[in-house]
């Protein structure tokens, strides 16, 4: 999952600093952005429903590029 926030933040061209500021401008949620991009933290349902929104991408679109990048999370 990781891998897939860190190229969506990419292609947003944004820093972390940039998202979790706009975020809490916007929603007034602070997310710690660097724990869910590096793995060193879990990251909670409603977090990633905030950044998907963010992004603009939806849920199943979201697991979708997770998948892609894991073969091993596809059902079979």
């Amino acid at each position: 999952m990781r891998i897939v926030l860190k190229e969506l933040r990419a292609k947003t061209g944004l820093v972390q600093e940039s998202v979790i500021t706009d975020i809490l401008e916007s929603k007034g949620v602070t997310i710690n952005l660097a724990r869910v991009e590096t793995g060193t933290g879990n990251i909670s349902p409603s977090t990633l429903f905030l950044l998907c929104e963010y992004y603009k991408i939806s849920l199943s679109e979201f697991f979708k590029r997770v998948e892609n990048k894991n073969s091993l999370l596809k059902i079979k």
